[in-house]
């Protein structure tokens, strides 16, 4: 997906024009909640509450974060499906509650393509393929080699269903290895294992796994993503490491529940759109390793859905049925 970059705001934010919601009522005549998936103080949360802070002065209400933890996300998206379709509530979305739970998770009560209107994107994550320092392969190519000698035996750390274990399952494909996932409910216990050599490797979010990197306790061998990070120069992808293919971005959007009217949504997507554009979330993102999706409208949004759903279903739905 082309990610666009535009020129930033100059100065402050204006104010949008509100749009009728019902009669006698413009939009927004109160808060906005936006319902989030992370945990306060989580990398998601902290994005989530620059943006809003943004938000609200563009569209002239608060919009206030609630955080909903649990499940993938799930937890999360089962609330927002069911909340009014009137703009007052929106969901913090991403390919992992939407595309690999539902294969993981029997009974869930919501369906990402039925019960969501894609709002606007909001950023894509990479994940940094990280090492002990004590492990016998230094680059991407002599991991490979180390993973086909010993098949099985190699492993890795995540969260079931989360966009690690996809990452480490798409590695293994494109690579033609067999590697074994270590189920973790705490992601930061799975990186101290990383650390003290109980686990092999890990596909880590570039803010946490760096300064482990950095201090040589870890090894950086390559980024899926299909560039390198400003985060992380020196990091190279996995392309250029030998391994084409193996790519995948956690991107994350706002949704907003089905049946919203257009001309909200519309408005919220501008609101969006700007406070992207921010030079203050900008920041953020790049200090987190983060791709703004400033240029993914609505549309685009869903299309990406569109292409993860079928490709997560290939990827983890073998897995998830036994085969």
């Amino acid at each position: 997906m082309l990610i666009a970059r535009r020129s930033l705001l100059a100065g402050g934010a204006l104010a949008l024009p509100a749009v009728a919601a019902r009669a006698g009522e413009e939009y927004p005549a109160r808060p906005i909640t936006w319902v989030v998936p992370g945990s306060p103080g989580s990398v998601l949360d902290v994005a989530a509450r620059l943006i809003a802070l943004k938000l609200g002065v563009l569209l002239g209400q608060s919009v206030v974060i609630d955080n909903r933890t649990g499940a993938g996300g799930t937890v999360a998206a089962e609330f927002a499906a069911r909340a009014a379709p009137d703009g007052y509530t929106v969901f913090f979305g991403n390919f992992a509650t939407f595309a690999i739970a539902p294969l993981l998770i029997p009974g869930l009560r919501f369906e990402a393509r039925r019960d969501f209107m894609p709002v606007h994107g909001i950023g894509a994550s990479a994940n940094i393929v990280i090492t002990g320092s004590g492990r016998p392969f230094a680059t991407i190519l002599a991991l490979i080699d180390h993973a086909k000698r010993n098949p099985g035996r190699v492993t890795y750390g995540a969260s079931i269903g989360s966009g690690q274990h996809a990452a480490g399952a798409l590695f293994a494909q494109k690579a033609g290895v067999e590697l074994t996932l270590v189920p973790y409910s705490n992601f930061a216990q799975a990186l101290n294992d990383t650390v003290a050599g109980r686990l092999d490797l890990m596909f880590d979010y570039p803010l946490s796994a760096l300064p482990h990197v950095r201090d040589g306790k870890l090894r950086a061998l390559a980024v899926n993503a299909g560039e390198r990070l400003a985060i992380a120069p020196e990091v190279p992808t996995l392309a250029e490491a030998g391994l084409s293919g193996a790519e995948l971005l956690g991107w994350s959007g706002l949704y907003a529940p089905m049946r919203t009217p257009p001309a909200i949504t519309a408005r919220l997507a501008e609101a969006t759109h700007r406070a992207l554009l921010d030079r203050e979330v900008k920041a953020l993102f790049d200090s987190t390793g983060t791709l703004l999706w400033d240029g993914v409208d609505g549309p685009a949004l869903g299309r990406a859905l569109e292409v993860e759903i079928p490709r997560m279903q290939r990827l983890i739905g073998p897995a998830a049925k036994g085969g």
